[in-house]
């Protein structure tokens, strides 16, 4: 997936996002019971902030929250595909997944608005759906970059996953608590 098609995406699930915190920013997040719509557009506003100052000065250790500037919606949007705009992919820059790149925060920021417009929307009753290679790409991240950046040892397992709508299959394997990601049939 190009890095520019993931920040159009991430652009238009952003401004989708505040428009629809703007309808009713006191909404309950069914998917998150503890937040209001307010409550979720502040972190992902926090999120667009890190990851933006992260992408901009690829720095190699992670940058504290407390140095981040403190954006509207907009402005932190707005900052952040300009700044993913600008940015090398392939540039080296700590992050907390296995990818090390630029590439990562791309990647990162796309599916996280991603998700967060999905919340926003079920808060609200008006669900539109996430396009079928995103999702993919999506479960592709959380198997190949951030399950074996958060999880120090997996049980011995397998498990194949196959995509119901479109040429997608995944074989997951741990074997001595390292979990092994293929996209192959079974």
């Amino acid at each position: 997936m190009e890095a520019a098609y993931r920040i159009d995406r991430l652009a238009d699930d952003g401004h989708r996002l505040i428009e629809l915190v703007g309808r009713d920013p006191r909404a309950t997040v069914p998917s998150c019971p503890d937040w209001t719509t307010t409550d979720l557009l502040d972190h992902v506003r926090r999120v667009w902030t890190s990851i933006a100052a992260h992408a901009d000065q690829l720095p190699d250790e992670p940058l504290p929250w407390s140095g981040l500037p403190d954006l509207d919606a907009d402005a932190a949007l707005d900052q952040l595909v300009r700044v993913l705009r600008g940015v090398d992919p392939g540039a080296p820059v700590w992050t907390w997944g296995t990818d090390r790149t630029a590439a990562f925060y791309i990647r990162r920021a796309h599916h996280e608005t991603a998700v967060h417009r999905v919340d926003a929307e079920l808060a609200l009753g008006d669900r539109t759906p996430i396009p079928a290679d995103d999702a993919l790409d999506g479960l592709d991240e959380l198997l190949t970059t951030v399950l074996p950046a958060r999880v120090e040892e997996f049980p011995e397992r397998s498990l194949h996953l196959h995509q119901t709508d479109g040429d997608g299959e995944f074989m997951l394997e741990a074997v001595d608590g390292v979990l092994d990601v293929r996209r192959e049939h079974a």
